[in-house]
């Protein structure tokens, strides 16, 4: 059974996960912030190694704790969405560590860096299909996997998703909202970058576009 571990970090807040399967000893994490829970996780869990860390986008709350991942399993991949998204693990003022009291974060020079493919057998049986939803930034992905949507910052409950950093963009971002729209119906719960899940079909999606003026209290 596919199994889904949510860890709230130090900085913005933002959500690590752990994908897991009860068949299997390795996992999957998802953004890796602080790093501790999650290897405290592992072996009260007899977990043994991660084979992957998959990243919704490279800014740098959700980077950086992937040095400190890949310290005790470096031969862990690292998946970003395409050259942008390396770029980012490369250079600490475009991932925007450089400018916080964490300083410079940059992937370490071993790391071993893979572009996602639309479809990934995470186990035999489970697999991780990827969409690409820029709009946040050009390197901004979408999970499926199960019936799970890890969203990154391009989508969070009840916030209006950033456009303004490098590379966002509001044209970019309704296309992909109109990506997201044509999931509905399938009974998705949506795993954000930050703040608590909820269920795509019951969403209002354009409250990722608008001003909370703009739509009051809308579900």
């Amino acid at each position: 059974m596919l199994e889904c571990v949510r860890f709230v970090n130090t900085w913005f807040t933002s959500n690590t996960y752990i994908l897991s399967h009860t068949n299997y000893e390795d996992v999957w994490v998802i953004d890796p912030g602080d790093v501790q829970p999650v290897i405290q996780w592992m072996n009260d869990h007899s977990k043994l190694t991660v084979s992957g860390i998959l990243l919704t986008h490279a800014h740098f709350d959700h980077i950086y704790g992937v040095n400190l991942v890949l310290e005790p399993f470096p031969d862990s991949l690292v998946y970003t969405a395409n050259e942008y998204g390396k770029l980012l693990l490369s250079d600490a003022k475009k991932n925007a560590s450089y400018y916080t009291d964490l300083g410079s974060i940059v992937i370490s020079p071993s790391a071993q860096v893979s572009f996602y493919k639309e479809k990934t057998e995470l186990w035999p049986g489970e697999e991780m299909r990827v969409l690409y939803t820029p709009g946040h930034s050009d390197d901004s992905v979408c999970m499926l996997i199960g019936g799970m949507l890890f969203t990154g910052d391009t989508l969070i409950k009840d916030t209006r998703t950033v456009t303004k950093l490098k590379t966002g963009s509001v044209d970019k971002l309704r296309s992909t909202l109109d990506l997201l729209e044509s999931f509905r119906g399938q009974h998705l719960q949506v795993l954000a970058g930050h703040g608590e899940s909820f269920a795509l079909d019951d969403y209002n999606l354009e409250k990722a576009i608008k001003k909370a003026c703009d739509y009051g209290n809308e579900a």
